[in-house]
């Protein structure tokens, strides 16, 4: 039966506003939500989408563990997981606690949030540590992240929502990084739940979503800093949304919109992470005259610690102009005037209204005794009798939290709103602790900086004087916790002090080690971002802005094309969540190209809005065609012509497009004959095109081209995950770990150890320790292998290890007779005499670099501004469009892997007996 245009009329198609929701038929719409209805009675059993899900999910599982652990260990992953091991078999502290590891962890901005290290650590505890276990945590959570849409199934539709999750199962990006250990695939868990719990908080204002977001958030920042991008990413979203009700109060329109609107996702985003926000007072540090966000050394400017070691990037310097304190130390005169102004203060207070005994316990009582609490436990009376005494220092904190309870039950019985009652107890404490700290020598700067700053800090010799650089950062932080918490009180009052206090329970617990290293506060507070503030000078990576063009181009082109139309049709239809995803897709893209340091686990959090972006448009052209009718009406065929044409089309014009740009491949019979076939089956597909009419075609087509780009993204996920050996070169390898150093450990296992009598432990490079340390974890525990210094020649170092020479009138060598040595191949130098007792073998490759064919040849881009990087970069790119050997090399890549260069690599070498 042959279906003329006229019967796909507008009549038996008519637009957005109607749609066909039942289990037995197919949705028309363009919006892609599903009715209300129909949803609410799917959620409550069993269907058809719960067990496609539920496949999908069990596939990404298979996939993400299946051969786990054989990909040898990249740089970055050995740091995380030789953290996590020793968390894991160190001791915990008071009566052994967590229990669920030990202590032997400290927060360092330079690994990232410390999320990461004390899963791992708690999966080893549990699990043991082994290859496959390193990685099972985030292999789980690139799982668990392949679910999430589910959640969002009202909003992006049911067809939507499935489409996201077998893009995430099957994305290259997402697949790779599930099975490495680093905390990129953690953080988009967290970013795509967090996105869910604000979208279903629009949709039915559940304070519980609030909690749950605030939880997240919690989570966010103690994983990575990549926090700081998404969170204005997400707040600069619904501030947008926000901003017609924004005006409409202040215009004076209506009241203050405050729960179930954007205003209050705004809200929640602003104030609870305010105060993880007061280090980029750094970007400005040189306006100021100080360091707040101390340089990386590796730019130059770093400022030293007092003892001459490199100062702590990210952190205020200990140095300068400084406060000390007590500012001047007073009298007694002056404290008793203090208090009787404090107390009059107090008593104005309590004239303001009628005297009760509910009103003195809130207006007099509460603020007393909370001031008294905090003065208790600043001077600690009992404590400084005898400072080592356990007993005595307990004392003083029952005191001190005793009264905070008696403060607290008066509030409560005086009935005062949470506002004054906030004022009346965060006040008064506030200025009496300032007035302890200016006029009287409470203060021991030293006993400060030992508890609360990290032991690599290290302070001058000004007694108790705090360098301003510091009394500023105090300032920063100070004033932006006042800020936050006044504005959230106003705004949600207990509901925000239960968010604030969800979120710090969580952050505090998991930077400070489950609350057994202090410290954690100050890096995590302020270092978590001064770091990497800070690192924007040096760089890393030093990649063209470019870069993630080119990632998206080779692996993610089902997203990123799709992507690309998804957002010219939302902001031509208006669609908010559309206009959301977009949103987070496109500023995402351009956060991490404008951001110095670029990386290809990053390309994971530009990777997962796109997918959620071309999932909901996908879904929309899946539903915009009712499939029933056109079977009904004898449109099965050209709906299967157009699903396989468009895609047989275009593959067979690679395939020709491939034959013509290589010279060495002639374009024979067999060739004509296919572009004339193709050239045919194209007029085919635009024939029947016209004849189905564009709102018929066009999503079918679509949905063709998309099922090819997703095939070809499938095979080119297996391949980067599944290939150990180095052959593959793939883009997405940056400092990755060559097989060669797990081959390397293997052979030491097998014709190495166990050591025989009289044989020393073998002795490595220092610049071979990450991979290398962890496979040799147990081996260095137990002596049987050890990291030294090595050098060429000999050099300043008298402790490093020289080949050249080093043989002895006895035989032996100056450094011992160990069972084996592994050298960087760059400190190997004249080893003849070592060779009389030791076979060498190699250069094995340790650690691997994609060649980056993608540069252009002459690029200098530290000594290039950036308009002259962008003029010299579209040139290269004009020549490489106009020139058939780079189509081909661009081609061969792409769809063979195939390149010229190979790896970049680092190598060492192996000398065995």
């Amino acid at each position: 039966m042959t279906l003329s245009e006229s019967e796909f009329t507008e009549q038996e198609y008519p637009g957005i506003d109607e749609t066909v929701d039942t289990d037995d038929a197919p949705i028309l719409v363009e919006t892609g939500v599903d009715e209300p209805a129909v949803e609410e009675s799917a959620a409550r059993r069993w269907g058809w989408l719960e067990a496609a899900f539920l496949t999908v999910m069990v596939i990404a599982l298979g996939l993400r563990l299946f051969e786990l652990s054989g990909r040898a260990m990249h740089y970055d992953e050995a740091i995380h997981l030789h953290y996590g091991w020793k968390l894991a078999n160190s001791a915990g502290a008071f009566l052994g606690w967590p229990w669920i590891f030990g202590t032997d962890y400290f927060h360092s901005a330079w690994m990232h949030g410390p999320f990461q290290i004390e899963m791992t650590a708690l999966i080893f505890t549990i699990f043991g540590d082994t290859d496959f276990t390193s990685r099972l945590g985030y292999a789980l959570f690139g799982t668990a992240l392949v679910g999430l849409p589910y959640f969002l199934r009202d909003h992006i539709g049911r067809q939507g929502a499935l489409i996201a999750a077998v893009m995430l199962a099957l994305s290259p990006a997402l697949l790779y990084f599930s099975r490495f250990g680093r905390n990129d695939i953690i953080m988009m868990f967290w970013a795509v739940a967090l996105f869910t719990l604000m979208w279903r908080y629009l949709d039915g204002g559940r304070r519980l979503n609030l909690y749950l977001a605030s939880a997240l958030l919690a989570l966010m920042f103690a994983t990575k800093e990549t926090a700081y991008l998404l969170v204005a990413i997400f707040g600069f979203i619904v501030f947008l949304a926000a901003l017609p009700e924004f005006l409409a109060w202040l215009r004076r329109e209506g009241p203050f919109p405050r729960e179930g609107t954007p205003v209050a996702l705004f809200l929640l985003l602003t104030t609870i992470t305010l105060p993880q926000w007061s280090a980029a007072i750094g970007l400005f540090q040189g306006l100021l005259g100080l360091t707040l966000a101390n340089p990386d050394p590796l730019t130059g400017n770093n400022v030293a610690n007092v003892g001459g070691a490199d100062g702590m990037t990210g952190a205020p310097a200990w140095q300068g102009a400084a406060l000390v304190l007590p500012v001047f130390s007073a009298p007694w005169v002056m404290h008793v005037a203090a208090a009787v102004l404090a107390a009059a203060v107090l008593l104005w207070l309590l004239s303001r209204g009628p005297l009760s005994p509910e009103r003195v316990a809130g207006i007099v009582g509460a603020p007393v005794v909370f001031a008294f609490a905090v003065v208790w436990l600043l001077f600690r009376p009992y404590s400084s009798v005898e400072p080592a005494s356990g007993v005595l220092q307990a004392a003083d904190w029952m005191i001190s939290m005793a009264a905070l309870v008696v403060a607290t039950v008066f509030l409560f019985w005086s009935r005062l709103s949470l506002y004054k009652g906030l004022l009346l107890a965060i006040v008064p404490a506030l200025v009496a602790v300032l007035y302890s700290l200016l006029f009287t020598p409470v203060l021991n700067v030293q006993g400060i900086v030992d508890g609360v700053l990290p032991s690599s800090m290290s302070i001058g010799t000004v007694g108790q004087g705090i360098p301003a650089n510091y009394v500023v950062a105090v300032l920063m932080v100070a004033g932006t916790f006042a800020i936050s918490g006044a504005v959230g009180v106003w705004w949600l009052g207990r509901g925000w002090l239960i968010c604030a206090g969800i979120f710090y329970l969580i952050w505090s617990a998991l930077y400070t080690t489950l609350f057994t290293n202090f410290a954690g506060l100050f890096t995590g507070i302020w270092q978590g971002m001064g770091y990497w503030v800070a690192q924007q000078d040096v760089a890393r990576g030093n990649q063209p802005w470019y870069y993630y063009f080119v990632g998206l181009s080779v692996y993610e082109l089902l997203p990123f094309l799709f992507g690309i139309a998804a957002i010219i049709y939302y902001f031509r239809r208006r669609d908010v969540l559309g206009l959301a995803l977009a949103l987070w897709a496109m500023l995402s893209l351009a956060a991490y190209t404008v951001a110095t340091e670029k990386m290809p686990w990053l390309l994971v959090n530009i990777t997962t809005p796109f997918i959620l972006l071309s999932a909901k448009y996908l879904g929309e052209l899946y539903s915009r065609t009712n499939w029933r009718t056109i079977l009904e009406r004898g449109g099965g065929v050209m709906a299967a012509s157009l699903l396989g044409l468009v895609p047989l089309v275009v593959v067979s014009a690679v395939y020709l497009f491939l034959q013509f740009i290589d010279p060495a491949k002639a374009f024979g019979l067999e060739h004509w004959l296919l572009l004339v076939t193709t050239v045919a089956a194209a007029f085919v597909a635009s024939f029947i095109f016209r004849l189905s009419g564009s709102r018929v075609a066009a999503p079918v087509a679509g949905l063709g081209l998309a099922v090819l780009l997703l095939a070809f993204g499938t095979w080119g996920s297996l391949r980067a995950a599944y290939t150990y050996d180095d052959s593959n070169v793939e883009v997405m390898v940056y400092a990755q770990g060559s097989a060669e150093v797990k081959e390397t450990y293997n052979n030491l296992e097998t014709n190495v150890y166990p050591l025989s009598e009289g044989q020393e432990a073998i002795k490595a490079d220092y610049d071979v320790w990450y991979p290398l340390q962890w496979y040799v974890r147990n081996h260095v525990g137990d002596g049987r292998f050890a990291f030294h210094c090595f050098e060429a020649k000999e050099g300043d170092n008298s402790g490093c290890i020289v080949l050249n020479g080093s043989l002895q009138e006895d035989g032996s060598y100056t450094f011992g007779n160990p069972a084996g040595l592994l050298v960087k191949d760059g400190h190997v130098g004249s080893d003849n005499d070592v060779l009389q007792q030791y076979r060498k073998e190699g250069p094995f490759k340790e650690l691997l670099w994609f060649p980056e064919t993608y540069r252009r040849p002459d690029e200098n881009r530290q000594e290039e501004a950036m308009h002259t990087q962008l003029a010299k970069d579209f040139g290269f790119f004009r020549d490489s469009v106009a020139s058939r050997e780079s189509w081909a090399d661009v081609m061969d890549y792409v769809i063979f892997r195939k390149v010229d260069a190979p790896w970049y690599s680092s190598q060492f070498y192996a000398y065995l007996p």
